[in-house]
């Protein structure tokens, strides 16, 4: 299920151009005048029983291999928030007779990039290596993942910078406008909880040593490797990283929660000449049939840049706001029509009414055929530049697999755009984009918004 790997993918600093085996062209299907771009990806077992996702291509001697866990920051002791990203932060801080330091440099004398993060549902593993130190690199991985030290020093380190963060995310205006989104619409969730102080103080190393064996297993473990290494090796590597986790057991599917009624509008004060604009419905999740349609509606209203009507309306034509823009957000057990905005101070009254009415026209009147026809242009032919290096495939491919797509789908998803009608995407409209059932929130000074703002 879920987009919670978009906040999962770990940036990379390396970016590896692939060659024509990793994107085979073709022109079955969909547009004829236009090539399509196939990546060759298949389903292998290891022989410890293990799967992954593999494209293999030897034209540059680099692999990326991507692994994410379900669980992660939702499910983590109320009383030791945020104990799972530290975990995630502390997992590339020391492991086996390595410290800190030594694993640092074994990283850089490697050329290598290895890191783990934590979202709200799970938690990842991103690795980049040279083809060359494949075997070295794997046993790194290993080490960091089957026997992270945990050591005092940099827990207190990380524990340090979390502590800044929470002294200076009180005048962040993204922070405070996100806080207060969660907490209007879902109060009671994990989702609208954040660290504090206490919980900072309150974790050491047996918390860290209890959430990561409460992770990491087998069970919920997905892979996806791309670049210079075929099956067999790929399936001796991921035994040899990943074989001797715990078996464990799948969590339970998740349960989507119910959203509070609709604030029209919420206000926090915050002394600077801008305002922030954050404003949310409630969407639906990525294996729904109207996602697709979704997309193109949202490409039409605020996620298309320039092309959108939000941007052209209220940017273009009256310059009200600096950028303004919307998106699908999904969590495992919450999705959402979420959109932002900034804007001076003396604008955001209105910025935020013209923003209400062209959400309102959309609900009443639907998209054009013509728009229709554009996004799906736009969407199709944009797509082979998501795919455009094995650290793009690689990400594309890991956020499909666990969102629980089949293994190639990442070659039909231009064809199911292109069959979105005019009918799909007015259908979504009317189901999702009542102005009536979204939240807004401003944080700034704003001026014009009037009486009616909840404080």
């Amino acid at each position: 299920m879920k987009g919670a790997v978009v906040a999962v993918a770990l940036a990379l600093a390396l970016c590896v151009t692939p060659g024509p085996g990793a994107l085979a062209q073709s022109r079955a299907g969909g547009d004829p005048s236009a090539a399509q771009h196939r990546v060759p990806v298949e389903r292998i077992v290891s022989p410890r029983g293990l799967e992954a996702w593999l494209v293999s291509d030897s034209t540059v001697p680099m692999i990326v291999l991507r692994a994410y866990w379900r669980g992660g920051s939702a499910s983590e002791p109320a009383a030791l928030t945020g104990v799972t990203a530290i975990m995630a932060d502390m997992m590339t801080e020391g492991s086996g007779e390595l410290d800190a330091n030594a694993f640092k440099e074994r990283l850089q004398d490697l050329n290598m990039a290895l890191s783990f993060g934590a979202s709200w549902d799970g938690v990842g593993m991103s690795l980049t290596t040279l083809s060359e130190n494949r075997g070295a690199a794997f046993e790194l991985a290993r080490l960091a993942l089957q026997r992270p030290r945990f050591d005092a020093a940099p827990l207190e380190r990380i524990k340090r910078q979390q502590l800044v963060g929470i002294r200076t995310r009180e005048t962040n205006p993204s922070f405070i406008a996100n806080l207060a989104l969660d907490q209007a619409l879902y109060p009671d969730h994990p989702y609208a909880r954040r660290t504090s102080r206490d919980h900072i103080a309150a974790i050491d190393r047996a918390a860290l040593s209890a959430r990561r064996a409460a992770l990491f297993n087998r069970a919920t473990l997905q892979i996806t490797i791309v670049g210079d290494i075929d099956a067999e090796a790929a399936g001796h590597a991921i035994d040899a990283i990943f074989a001797d986790l715990p078996q464990g057991t799948a969590p339970p599917a998740p349960v989507t929660t119910s959203f509070r009624s609709p604030t029209p509008l919420i206000v926090r004060p915050l002394p600077q000449p801008q305002s922030l604009v954050l404003f949310a419905g409630p969407g639906i999740q990525d294996e729904d049939p109207d996602w697709i349609a979704l997309t193109v509606a949202n490409y039409i209203f605020g996620g298309g840049g320039f092309s959108s009507r939000l941007m052209q309306e209220v940017r273009e034509q009256r310059g009200l706001v600096y950028g303004i823009g919307t998106s699908p957000s999904v969590r495992d057990q919450i999705a959402m029509i979420r959109g932002s905005a900034q804007s001076e101070n003396g604008d955001v009254g209105e910025a935020v009414a013209l923003t209400r009415a062209e959400m309102d026209r959309l609900f009443r009147e639907g998209a054009t055929q013509a728009e229709v026809n554009d996004a799906i242009t736009y969407l199709t032919g944009s797509f082979a530049l998501d795919i455009d290096s094995n650290t793009k495939i690689a990400a594309v491919l890991h956020s499909h697999q666990i969102a629980g797509r089949d293994i190639d789908y990442v070659n039909r998803r231009n064809d199911l755009i292109r069959a979105v009608t005019l009918a799909d995407v007015n259908r979504v409209i009317r189901r999702l984009f009542d102005p009536e059932a979204f939240t807004f929130v401003v944080v700034g000074q704003p001026e014009g918004l009037g009486a009616a703002a909840t404080p």
